[in-house]
């Protein structure tokens, strides 16, 4: 419980900042689950492993996904 409470107060401080980072995140995990699943599931889903597979099969992953990646790391260069 106490976990959850500090996970929570912390996607909530600053929320203005992150609101686009967090919602980038979101749309990452709507568009891009079944290609992860499909092509990179037996990785931990926040390791850099996963972006290095990502990276690997960039050619095979759905045009939703790509598209989804391209807009969330455009928000990581300008934050």
């Amino acid at each position: 419980m106490l976990r959850s409470s500090l996970l929570l107060l912390a996607l909530t401080t600053g929320a203005a900042l992150a609101e686009p980072v967090l919602a980038d995140r979101a749309v990452l995990k709507q568009y891009c689950t079944g290609d992860y699943l499909t092509y990179c599931g037996n990785l931990a889903p926040d390791g850099p492993e996963v972006q290095a597979c990502f990276r690997q099969n960039r050619a095979k992953l759905s045009p939703n996904c790509q598209a989804a990646i391209t807009s969330y790391v455009k928000a990581q260069r300008k934050g």
